[in-house]
């Protein structure tokens, strides 16, 4: 798990790359709550320069950003700026209206709208949600030993014995295919927990854990894309066009902090207040938060989309709906062995530790070469909050008292 989106991505690559091999240490449970406690105050002012920098190469008018939880409230934004909607639009937004519940409804973001004056919606910003982020590292960790798994399994494969000719074979020999691909699997997941297989960064990264996507006419994102060139505080890279139903221009680019004093003096006076409910000492942490800057990275990276209303709506109310990419990825997972369903709920329990009230566990209870059902991993994270998740219809409190034996 390589985001590049924080500036401890090494640090945390580090971790993660130990949980996979099920080697936890004692302090694991500090260092990646501090990393989701100070990334977000130490990127989030500069990610608001970019937008507006952005931005105001086409609008000159003030901006106004607000912050929202719901994808509902996305949607509506677009509805209201559609003024003078094309066919296809006005198509689309009347099946919404008509249809909602056809549109993923209540689906949970944590995303900015940026707007003129007029209401006019021109930027969106987003960080991708905890579930998102431990998919996407299911399917890296997928790519990178799908290869290894392979390998081993012509290996076996080649190594059975053959069968002998004219024999009474009515029963199903117990090397089957199916078997020689979990054994695979097994010899591989026990590389990784020796140490004899190791992830590659670069192979694990995860670019997109910030979003910046900038909404305008064709001959406005051609001037915001000429802009990047002339930031000094920006590195565009790996120019990507999306053709199809959906069209956008994809940037990846690295965003450099402002000096450690500038980033020392904007969070002066910070109410550490929420970090106590991820178990983390309030009277410490101004201390604890001058030392990760210190030693953080000085850039991290956004992914940036530069697209059309038109193609905008296409992404939200259109036959490329977000939502449905989501499942339809989620879906593909589904093919997926074991080690990739587990590297992604570990990688969901670490990054729910990290937001959780507990600091410190003893284990990891997932392990990448077990076999688990989802509700083993629910109750693991249930687990960090504040007790037993309540799953069951049949209470349990003085339950003893209700019987008779």
């Amino acid at each position: 798990m390589y985001l590049s989106g924080l500036t401890h991505c090494d640090r945390l690559f580090d971790v993660a790359t130990r949980w996979l091999a099920d080697r936890l240490e004692s302090t694991d449970g500090r260092i990646v709550t501090e990393i989701f406690a100070f990334e977000r105050a130490i990127t989030a002012p500069t990610v608001r320069r970019f937008v507006a920098d952005l931005c105001r190469t086409c609008h000159r008018g003030d901006l106004y950003m607000e912050r929202i939880t719901s994808k509902d409230e996305v949607r509506s934004a677009i509805v209201a700026a559609a003024s003078h909607p094309s066919t296809r639009v006005a198509e689309l937004i009347d099946w919404y209206r008509q249809l909602p519940e056809e549109f993923f409804p209540r689906t949970p973001v944590r995303m900015s709208l940026v707007t003129l004056r007029n209401g006019r919606l021109t930027a969106i910003v987003r960080r991708k949600r905890i579930r998102r982020i431990a998919d996407k590292v299911s399917r890296r960790v997928a790519e990178q030993l799908t290869g290894e798994i392979v390998a081993v399994a012509r290996a076996l494969a080649s190594s059975r014995p053959r069968p002998i000719a004219g024999a009474e074979r009515d029963i199903a020999p117990p090397s089957t295919p199916a078997a020689v691909g979990g054994a695979a699997e097994r010899l591989v997941a026990d590389r990784i927990r020796s140490g004899r297989i190791t992830l590659d960064p670069e192979k694990n990264r995860v670019d997109d854990v910030i979003g910046v996507k900038i909404i305008g006419s064709p001959v406005e994102l051609e001037r915001v894309e000429a802009s990047l060139d002339h930031f000094e505080y920006t590195f565009a890279s790996q120019r990507e066009v999306k053709a199809g139903t959906y069209e956008g221009v994809h940037y990846l680019v690295d965003l450099e902090l402002p000096p450690n004093k500038t980033i020392l003096a904007n969070m002066a006076g910070i109410d550490w207040a929420f970090a106590a409910g991820r178990g983390l000492r309030i009277e410490s942490l101004d201390e604890s938060f001058r030392a990760y800057i210190e030693s953080c990275r000085r850039t991290f990276r956004v992914e940036l989309i530069l697209t059309t209303f038109d193609d905008l709506v296409e992404s939200e109310f259109g036959v490329s709906i977000h939502e449905q990419r989501i499942l339809d990825q989620r879906d593909l997972a589904d093919d997926f062995g074991r080690i990739a369903r587990n590297a992604s709920s570990i990688i969901e329990y670490m990054l729910r530790l990290a937001t959780s009230p507990t600091i410190t566990i003893d284990h990891i209870p997932i392990k990448i070469w077990g076999r688990y059902i989802r509700d083993t991993l629910n109750y693991a994270i249930a687990s960090l909050g504040e007790g037993e998740p309540t799953e069951w219809l049949v209470p349990e409190e003085h339950l003893e008292d209700l019987m008779q034996l």
